[in-house]
């Protein structure tokens, strides 16, 4: 896969929370992380921060090419309680200053034509495939949950007063309960990992028209900018993952 990535202060936020990374293994194998910080200026940058560094040394130090299936899930679900840990840790240090700390994260390692994934809170992953897009993770938030339960419309979440409160979210606590999916036959698809500052601003569809008919290299700074004329409001990350015959 050829990898993107880019990442945004916005109009609104004094400091950019939202870390990324992009990685290639060697010609099978890449991967993609976005988190996004909470917890204060000092401790949401700081979470977003360690947890990415401990999840991508995780993976690097466990990736090895044929592995089985069971074993990729192994190493980002490792990862990813490895970043909880870490953060979690880091807290300790000066309890008063990082109260609250922690951050979200999404973990995409590809791996010949599947992808592994983990995640925490909502920042999301979306699959391009067929000109047509699927958000592969579910929201660890408050709307999404009174959507499940059938007390607000997807309308009513796009405008309620508890948008960005999150279920889950990494380094909080001890442990963290972290959600898995595998997709297969990745061939002729594309991946897009991104920060809540994308999704609150722009649209499934206004997403999905670029990704289908922009060049790969230009994704990330369209989304972003997109993103930011429509306010600003937080901090945009966003990881282009595509398989595109113009890297061929």
């Amino acid at each position: 896969m050829v990898l993107f990535g880019k990442t945004d202060i916005g109009k609104v936020r004094s400091s950019n929370q939202d870390v990324y990374c992009i990685k290639t293994f060697d010609k099978n194998a890449s991967l993609g992380i976005v988190c996004d910080g909470m917890g204060g200026e000092n401790g949401g940058q700081i979470a977003s921060a360690v947890a990415s560094r401990a999840i991508f040394e995780t993976i690097q130090k466990r990736y090895k090419p044929s592995l089985s299936d069971d074993e990729y899930k192994n190493i980002v679900i490792t990862a990813l309680s490895d970043g909880n840990v870490a953060v979690y840790e880091k807290a300790k240090e000066d309890p008063e200053s990082y109260k609250g700390m922690g951050t979200t994260a999404v973990i995409a390692l590809v791996v010949n034509n599947k992808a592994y994934i983990a995640h925490v809170g909502d920042s999301r992953i979306y699959l391009i495939r067929e000109d047509e897009i699927f958000q592969l993770t579910k929201d660890h938030s408050m709307v999404q949950m009174l959507m499940d339960q059938g007390k607000i419309t997807k309308e009513e979440a796009e405008h309620h007063p508890k948008k960005n409160m999150i279920t889950r979210a990494v380094g909080v606590g001890k442990f963290v309960d972290i959600d898995y999916i595998q997709v297969s036959n990745l061939d002729d698809c594309s991946l897009l990992l991104c920060s809540d500052g994308l999704t609150n601003t722009c649209s499934d569809e206004c997403i999905k028209e670029v990704l289908i008919n922009e060049k790969p290299e230009d994704v990330c700074d369209i989304l972003i900018d997109l993103a930011n004329e429509a306010g600003g409001i937080d901090n945009i990350t966003a990881v282009f993952m595509t398989r595109s015959e113009d890297f061929e």
